[in-house]
């Protein structure tokens, strides 16, 4: 693993070394996001290639619910257990 050495500057601004940008098809206007791991911080690109990771990562198995879906269901879930509680209330 090569190691590559930059400055932050007075705005807080990184310069990502060009071999990267390159290697990681990086181009101006690629989104990112900053994470902490272990006292480390860690940038991760959002390109399409990592769109396509998370996508599939989310994608239900066949005959399994989307995550959608199952979302909808857990809502109608917690409706209905609010709709009985009101029930308790009202009788006397």
């Amino acid at each position: 693993m090569a190691t590559y050495r930059t400055t932050i500057s007075s705005k807080g601004q990184v310069v990502i070394p060009a071999e990267l940008r390159e290697q990681f098809g990086l181009e101006k206007g690629t989104p990112a996001t900053w994470t902490e791991e272990k006292g480390k911080l860690v940038l991760t690109p959002i390109t399409a290639r990592r769109l396509d990771e998370i996508m599939g990562f989310q994608k239900p198995k066949p005959g399994e619910p989307s995550m959608f879906e199952e979302s909808l269901a857990e809502r109608e879930r917690e409706r209905e257990r609010e709709r009985e509680r009101e029930r308790k209330r009202e009788r006397p």
